[in-house]
């Protein structure tokens, strides 16, 4: 069985922060009936980016000659930060403690 190379399992490390968009996503898309819209967006919209980082992960991994699978990850990974970001500063997020 041949050695991974330190760079392969640097490549993979998008895959452990692309779980994290998956849970968020999927924890509020469970509890879609009692929130509004724009946040059931923004969990389906989390959820996907968060499935295209650890596939794109996946790939680099499988085929690591090709810059393809990263940047696909890298520009996803900044679209759900600002999609994140979005939500929080538009309050679309629950953010708040009790009143």
């Amino acid at each position: 069985m041949p050695k991974r190379s330190l760079g392969l399992i640097w490549n993979a490390l998008p895959l452990v922060y692309g779980i994290v968009p998956v849970l968020v996503g999927a924890a509020v898309l469970r509890r879609s009936q009692s929130e509004s819209a724009s946040l059931v967006a923004f969990g389906a919209l989390f959820f996907l980016g968060g499935t295209i980082m650890m596939s794109s992960a996946l790939w680099s991994l499988v085929d690591s000659e090709r810059s393809l699978p990263l940047l696909t990850c890298g520009v996803t990974s900044i679209l759900s930060a600002a999609l994140f970001a979005w939500a929080t500063l538009s309050d679309v997020l629950p953010c708040s403690g009790p009143d």
